[in-house]
């Protein structure tokens, strides 16, 4: 419990000896430790106005309590590896028909819902935290830093919501040079609304045109039939490094409808797994892509080896793929290292 001047640790929780507990222990220990102090800054010097905004809480406590373990291992727990694994089970959690948004509006009874379904706090903590990780790239690290600095001085021991923080990283972005929403016409607000009041997620489908172009199309992933057939549309940032001037560039899918997209050289989409989403590729890059895995599986970046594992065995398990195309690409898993 974060309580300020007084933070609280269940012994389970806090607790580790070298020798007598597995590695994870330790690290459970330093992420709730740092979980915990980050509340001092995200909930204590600064509070949410209402319950529907607890994520600014607890998401960026989740973030912030992972990168303090990175930064301490430095080598045995990578801020990168371990925001896949969070990526794996928030996905298992929002794709469940009764998923909720990560910010409700006012007129819901918020904590009511939570009690009756607690394992919706998965969507509060880790799926809060990874959407904070996306704003984080898309307005750049520095840009990000500098807008939190601003948004704790301005809001100091007041209350805010999630449109203040909105306005103070907007302010610091469109103050910068260039920036990833520069041109278009939408703002940072219009972008993470979709991602805030929306529950559940997009898959996008992948199909290749021609050698490295492919179109993309967004829908709404549904794993079982629902009774939410809403039509969600999201604002995606399809995140990637330009092979000329190696800088990060964000491509923007903003409907329906099929986009055509130049991968250049990388051989999945969104390769460092930062955008909330489950992907879905024709079977020749499917084909493609498990010939690669099996005769250079480091060829992909980790965090995309375990998307391409989970999304193929979720889609898989509700009849959208073909089993034998997830376990062909397991295949190559007796090769993989820890």
């Amino acid at each position: 419990m974060e309580n300020w001047g007084l933070v609280t640790v269940r012994q389970a929780e806090g607790l580790y000896h070298q020798g007598s507990f597995p590695i994870n222990q330790k690290h459970n220990v330093q992420e709730i430790i740092g979980h915990e102090l980050a509340h001092q800054w995200f909930g204590n010097l600064v509070t949410m106005k209402w319950w529907n905004d607890l994520w600014l809480n607890e998401g960026f406590a989740t973030m912030i309590g992972v990168k303090a373990v990175d930064f301490l291992e430095n080598t045995t727990w990578r801020y990168r590896d371990t925001t896949a694994e969070m990526m794996c089970i928030t996905l298992r959690s929002d794709q469940m028909d009764q998923s909720i948004a990560v910010s409700a509006n006012k007129e819901v009874d918020f904590m009511r819902h939570l009690e009756l379904q607690p394992s919706q706090k998965t969507i509060i903590y880790k799926k809060a935290a990874i959407i904070t990780r996306m704003i984080e790239r898309l307005v750049e690290e520095h840009t990000f830093k500098e807008g939190l600095n601003r948004f704790l001085s301005t809001f100091t021991y007041k209350n805010a919501d999630h449109e203040d923080l909105f306005n103070v990283l907007a302010y610091v972005h469109d103050s910068s040079s260039g920036g990833h929403l520069s041109g278009q016409n939408f703002s940072l607000t219009d972008v993470m609304d979709t991602w805030l009041r929306q529950a559940h997620f997009p898959v996008v489908h992948v199909n290749r045109k021609e050698g490295s172009i492919v179109t993309l199309r967004q829908e709404r992933y549904i794993h079982f039939k629902s009774r939410d057939t809403r039509d969600y549309v999201w604002k995606i940032p399809i995140f990637y490094d330009d092979p000329v001037s190696g800088k990060h560039k964000v491509f923007w899918i903003t409907d329906k409808q099929p986009v055509v997209f130049d991968m250049g050289g990388q051989l999945v989409v969104d390769p460092h797994q930062l955008t909330y989403m489950r992907l879905r590729y024709d079977d020749v890059m499917y084909a493609d892509l498990t010939a690669k895995l099996l005769d250079d599986f480091k060829a992909i970046p980790t965090n995309s080896r375990s998307r391409l594992l989970d999304d193929t065995l979720a889609m898989a398990e509700c009849g959208q793929l073909d089993y034998k195309v997830a376990f062909n690409m397991t295949m190559y898993l007796a090769k993989e290292v820890l």
